[in-house]
């Protein structure tokens, strides 16, 4: 009975935060970095709770299940490239602050046609993330309420995120992170407790006995392939790299000054450590008290130890508000990419604009309702679906970072032959690797090779292609 009254009181809070946010946003600025200036304790709790999704909690569970230290290590890129935003990228991005998204950004460095497909692009990994986040809260509730399917239960815990998301903007979502970034903490220390305590180990089956437990030595790594360490570099790579998605940008663009944004990220690097190591400790005693597992029956099993009355409901609690801190996040980005960076971006009113972005924030919570149908690890659908984005903008948003000033066209070609490259590479040669950090290198090279061809050194001059560097 406490499991649903837990529950019930963790909903209605949602509900009420809805209802309670409407008419406090009046224009897409609001809705988009808040209605007055936000904490150091709370950006740093919505960094960290849109960066631990559920999605991330499932991976941490199984992949460390499966793959022990290896998986630990690719993560550990995560909190890196965290740091290194707190102490490289934010310090040089004061000029950003208070600005409306990362399309608009690029929008102001290298004109319309780039801020749009920025935005178009961004709305791509976002609805990735989405899907996935609404299908884990699905399975969690249909567990916990065996009675319909995990799409009935998908349906209701999604249309609570995008209620609230709709009625409160950015404001409702950092309301709402603090909470559910206490909750999902709450849980993984719970269960860490309860599963070291009151679990009796389960005899492996005879064909996994001789490797039991290696995966969490260091001996593992030398029984590895040479595909394996690579895959595992470039993921690792991948993590490591500030990959600057446009809900990241969006939390740097809430803060009141740089000094306020580096140590909200540097305070998220070192929850979001915690926050690892604990899921990675509790995927640990789960494999020494049963190592049968497979990784689809990994959370069920999980669930099914807290048996104590309102154990279950903080642990599925916590993980649903893994999935929603960062669902609702990218609701409320996504909904001002398309009404601030897209149609009539530059003749709508704020609360043109405003009204735009709610309605947007529907439409794109049901699209992403649909493809819960789809198939898939969560680490293949992850990575697909920021494949078009961070090899994309990341390089040259970078370079305007960095104050590495190039014209429209030579970011736009860049960006024509790095999309080429991935269809290419990704959809017919069909290899095994993971695109993104070898997309990423490509782009800079192109980059860089256009911008000192076209306009540095104007090699095309004869062809009556002359530099624009001056015109700027």
């Amino acid at each position: 009975m406490l499991n649903y009254i837990l529950l019930a009181i963790f909903f209605g809070y949602l509900i009420f935060e809805s209802l309670t946010s409407f008419k406090e946003v009046r224009s897409i600025n609001s809705f988009s970095l808040g209605i007055k200036a936000i904490s150091t304790y709370a950006l740093g709790a919505t960094i960290t709770a849109t960066w631990v999704s559920g999605s991330g909690f499932i991976l941490d569970l199984t992949e460390f299940y499966t793959r022990g230290l290896l998986y630990f290590l690719e993560s550990v890129g995560m909190i890196l490239g965290l740091i290194i935003m707190s102490m490289v990228l934010v310090p040089r991005m004061e000029r950003y602050l208070g600005t409306m998204s990362v399309a608009t950004i690029m929008g102001d460095e290298y004109g319309q046609i780039v801020r749009v497909i920025t935005a178009l692009s961004g709305c791509l990994v976002i609805a990735g993330g989405l899907y996935i986040q609404f299908k884990i809260m699905g399975q969690v509730l249909f567990y916990m309420f065996p009675y319909m399917n995990p799409f009935f239960w998908t349906c209701i815990s999604s249309i609570l995120v995008i209620g609230y998301t709709f009625s409160g903007g950015i404001n409702s979502v950092v309301h709402t992170d603090k909470i559910q970034a206490i909750c999902f903490v709450i849980s993984l220390l719970v269960g860490a407790i309860i599963i070291s305590t009151n679990i009796t180990p389960i005899p492996p089956k005879a064909e996994i006995l001789d490797n039991l437990g290696k995966q969490f030595t260091l001996a593992y790594f030398g029984t590895l392939t040479s595909q394996e360490l690579l895959d595992a570099f470039l993921i690792f790579g991948y993590f490591i790299v500030p990959g600057l998605s446009p809900q990241t940008v969006q939390r740097i663009a809430m803060g009141i000054n740089i000094k306020q944004v580096k140590k909200a990220y540097l305070w998220s690097s070192f929850l979001l450590f915690l926050v690892l190591f604990l899921s990675c400790y509790i995927s640990y005693i789960l494999y020494q008290k049963n190592p049968n597992l497979k990784q689809e029956q990994i959370l069920p099993y999980l669930l099914e130890i807290f048996s104590f009355d309102g154990t279950r409901a903080i642990l599925a609690i916590g993980i649903i508000a893994m999935c929603m801190s960062t669902a609702d996040s990218n609701l409320n980005i996504g909904a001002v990419l398309i009404a601030n960076d897209t149609y009539k971006c530059n003749t709508l009113t704020p609360w043109q604009k405003l009204i735009f972005a709610r309605y947007t924030t529907l439409a794109l919570g049901l699209v992403s309702l649909i493809f819960c149908y789809k198939q898939g690890s969560f680490l293949q659908l992850l990575l697909f679906s920021k494949t078009f984005y961070v090899p994309l903008i990341t390089v040259p948003l970078w370079a305007a970072i960095f104050k590495f000033k190039t014209t429209q066209r030579c970011c736009l070609i860049t960006i024509f032959l790095t999309f080429l490259y991935i269809v290419i590479y990704k959809f017919i040669l069909h290899p095994k690797l993971n695109i993104i950090v070898y997309a990423m290198i490509f782009n800079g090279i192109t980059l860089f090779t256009t911008h000192y061809i076209l306009e540095k050194w104007e090699l095309l001059k004869c062809f009556g292609i002359t530099g624009k560097l001056k015109e700027q």
